[in-house]
């Protein structure tokens, strides 16, 4: 058998295990699971943060607007780190996040099929609700004490950009899974067509433990290296679909990490689609 026969057969045989695992991952969802209504609780509730902080703010300075740039670029880096570290690092306390996210997410969407369809589907893709109340929480600390040191307005600022930047990032990690065919003016905003190039790469499995960890804007990996391009922040900014820069590297050529070293061989998959569920 010829190299090119080889490599043929092993994508097919990569496809037919995935796909296994996506019908089985969508048989055992349960039937009271309804994916609108945890899109309905994802957006509502940093929506309701960021009314409510809106409406406590009042004549604020533009020095303390200005926070928005330091909680946006602390949450990128913070969302690079977390994705890269906890997500795919599969560190001791956070093994239930490792598996939804590696072990679930990464192999119902990989390269050979990144869409979602049916709201099922939804399961895979979303963060537990739980997660959204995790990111509120996390800005009350310092929305406390900025707002107690300084200035109240200024608190709330943050606050309302901690549930903003989860907003950010639940809409560009779906656009991210759309297909082109239907919408296929996506390819052409700015910005939002760089995140979705680098978040296709990420979903490949030969590289999704090494490249392009944002899960927005693509500015800690720009910086921390572990982007697929060979460009500096601007230029991989607004790379957009351009393939020109891309790295050559020969991870693309090899087997991809084999199932069970992630976890994530066929005995594991109904653990961890039962794990998505409940977790």
């Amino acid at each position: 058998m010829s190299s090119d026969q080889s490599q043929a057969s092993r994508v097919e045989q990569e496809k037919l295990k995935l796909q296994g695992f996506r019908e089985e991952f969508i048989a055992g969802v349960p039937s009271w699971y309804r994916g609108e209504a945890q899109v309905a609780i994802l957006l509502l509730l940093p929506a309701g943060t960021i009314y409510y902080c809106w409406n406590h703010i009042a004549g604020a300075t533009w020095i303390e607007w200005a926070m928005v740039v330091p909680v946006f670029l602390v949450g990128n880096f913070a969302e690079w780190a977390a994705h890269r570290y906890v997500l795919h690092g599969n560190v001791r306390g956070f093994k239930l996040a490792f598996r939804r996210h590696t072990g679930v997410h990464h192999h119902f969407f990989t390269q050979h099929n990144m869409l979602f369809k049916g709201h099922k589907e939804w399961l895979a893709q979303l963060f537990p609700p739980y997660a959204v109340v995790a990111f509120i929480v996390i800005g009350i600390p310092p929305a406390l004490i900025v707002g107690y040191l300084w200035s109240a307005n200024a608190g709330y600022v943050i606050e309302g950009m901690f549930a903003a930047n989860y907003l950010v990032y639940e809409f560009l990690h779906s656009v991210s899974h759309m297909d082109d065919a239907r919408h296929p003016y996506l390819k052409h905003i700015p910005l939002v067509n760089s995140v979705r190039r680098m978040h296709r790469v990420h979903h490949n499995l030969r590289y999704m433990q090494t490249h392009n960890f944002n899960l927005t804007f693509p500015i800690a990996d720009a910086i921390m290296g572990t982007s697929d391009l060979e460009r500096g922040l601007i230029g991989t900014l607004f790379n957009g679909e351009n393939e020109t820069y891309v790295q050559k590297d020969p991870r693309l050529e090899e087997e991809p990490p084999q199932f069970a070293d992630w976890g994530t061989d066929e005995s594991s998959f109904r653990q961890f689609g039962k794990a998505a569920k409940t977790g």
